[in-house]
C-alpha cells in the first residue's frame, strides 16, 4: 500500500470519528443521542413496524436496538403495541413525544449537516457522497470475499 493510500483511509477513520463525536454533541445539546437518533429516525421512516424488522433497517443487533428500545419506551417516545397478526411480536411505533423529539433532532441534524459541509460545493458534495457509497460497497464486497476473513 502506497502512501497517499494508507494517509486516505487514515484521514477516512480521523474524519469519521470527530464526525461521530461532533454529531453526538450536536444531538445532545438538542435533548437526543446517537441511539435515540438512529430509532427514532428509523420508525419516522418506516412507521408501526416490528422490532426484528427495526434492527435490520437500522443495521443493529438485537440486544443493542432491545437496550435503545426500552430507554426510548421508558421517556414516553416510543410505544410498543401487540401485533394483531401474532401475539409474539411487539410493534413500534412513535409517541407524540417521540415525534416532537424526532422533529427537533432533524432540525439539528441539518444544521449540523451545514455546519460541517460549509464551503462544499454542491457538486463536490456530489462527488463526495458518490465516492462514499463507493467505498461503503467496496467494503460490503470486502466483507463477503472468503479471503477477507
Amino acid at each position: 500500500m502506497n502512501y497517499l493510500q494508507h494517509a486516505l483511509g487514515r484521514n477516512l477513520v480521523f474524519t469519521a470519528k470527530a464526525l461521530r463525536a461532533a454529531f453526538e454533541e450536536a444531538l445532545a445539546q438538542n435533548g437526543g443521542s446517537l441511539g435515540t437518533w438512529i430509532v427514532l429516525s428509523a420508525l419516522s421512516d418506516v412507521g408501526c413496524v416490528s422490532q426484528a424488522a427495526l434492527a435490520t433497517h437500522v443495521h443493529l443487533e438485537g440486544a443493542t436496538i432491545t437496550h435503545h428500545i426500552d430507554r426510548l419506551e421508558s421517556l414516553g417516545l416510543v410505544l410498543r403495541l401487540a401485533d394483531p397478526d401474532d401475539r409474539r411480536v411487539r410493534l413500534l411505533e412513535l409517541t407524540e413525544a417521540g415525534a416532537e423529539l424526532y422533529t427537533r433532532l432533524l432540525a439539528a441534524a441539518k444544521e449540523f449537516e451545514n455546519e460541517i459541509l460549509d464551503g462544499v460545493s454542491a457538486d463536490d458534495r456530489t462527488v463526495l457522497q458518490t465516492a462514499l457509497a463507493r467505498i461503503r460497497s467496496n467494503i460490503t464486497a470486502r466483507a463477503e470475499t472468503p479471503s477477507a476473513a
